[in-house]
C-alpha cells in the first residue's frame, strides 16, 4: 500500500526511532513507528511535512517499508510555526477516516503561511466537510431569526429568549462571516476584511471538539 500523508506530530523514541501521527490520503489518521536509516535526512518525518509512505499492514498496525519527502513545509517564522501547529492540534484528537476532500484541504492549508483569515477558513471548511456545520441563521431551539448567542452544546445560534448564561455572545454579522469563510475560496477570502475572526476561531474549535466527541 502506498499513500501520501501529512505528518501532524513527531516524537523521538531514541535509538533512531520516531513515533509519527500522520493523516494519510488513503487510510486516514495513523500512528507509525519509523526507524531512521544512516545518512537519512529526517525532515520527511518532521511535523507539517508531506511524505509518501509505502506501508505494509501487520494485524492492526502498519509497518513503514519506504518513505519519500513530497513537501517539507518547514516554518520560516514563529508565525508560520504557530499557524501550522494550530492545524495539527485541531486534527490530532479527531478520528479522521480517509477522505480525499479533507486530505486535500489539510495538505493545501498546511503549506499556507497563516495570514488572516487562513486558520479560520481552514477550520470552518473542515467542519463543513465533516458534516458538522452549526445552525447559523435561526435559533436552534425555537427557530427565531433573532440571534443573541451561540450554544456549543445545542449546535448553533440561539435567540435572546433561549440563550443561557454559558452561551457565547453572537450576532448575525458573525454568522455572515462564518458563511463566507466556509463557502469562498481562500484567495478571495484574503481580499476581504473580517471583524470577528478571534470569536469565530474560538467557537469553531469548541464546536468541532464537542461534536467529534459525541
Amino acid at each position: 500500500m502506498e499513500t501520501e500523508g501529512v505528518v501532524l506530530k513527531s516524537r523521538d523514541l531514541g535509538d533512531k526511532l520516531r513515533h509519527l501521527s500522520v493523516y494519510t490520503e488513503k487510510i486516514g489518521k495513523l500512528n507509525l513507528i519509523v526507524k531512521l536509516q544512516s545518512k537519512e535526512f529526517p525532515i520527511k518525518y518532521e511535523p507539517f511535512s508531506v511524505t509518501r509512505f509505502k506501508l505494509q499492514q501487520k494485524g492492526e498496525k502498519w509497518e513503514v517499508l519506504e518513505s519519500k519527502l513530497v513537501e517539507e513545509n518547514f516554518p520560516r517564522s514563529r508565525k508560520e510555526f504557530i499557524y501550522r501547529a494550530k492545524i495539527s492540534k485541531v486534527l490530532l484528537p479527531l478520528d479522521l477516516p480517509p477522505g480525499i476532500r479533507v486530505y486535500r484541504l489539510v495538505k493545501m492549508y498546511m503549506r499556507e503561511r497563516g495570514t488572516p483569515p487562513t486558520y479560520a477558513a481552514f477550520i470552518m471548511k473542515l467542519i463543513f466537510l465533516e458534516g458538522l456545520m452549526p445552525r447559523l441563521f435561526k435559533c436552534v431551539e425555537c427557530g427565531s431569526r433573532e440571534i443573541a448567542g451561540f450554544s456549543v452544546e445545542k449546535g448553533g445560534v440561539v435567540c435572546r429568549k433561549c440563550k443561557e448564561e454559558k452561551d457565547l455572545n453572537w450576532k448575525r454579522a458573525v454568522s455572515k462571516e462564518v458563511y463566507l469563510l466556509t463557502k469562498e475560496p481562500l484567495e478571495e477570502l484574503k481580499k476581504r476584511k473580517f471583524r470577528w475572526l478571534n470569536l469565530i476561531e474560538t467557537v469553531a474549535e469548541k464546536h468541532l471538539k464537542f461534536r467529534s466527541e459525541r
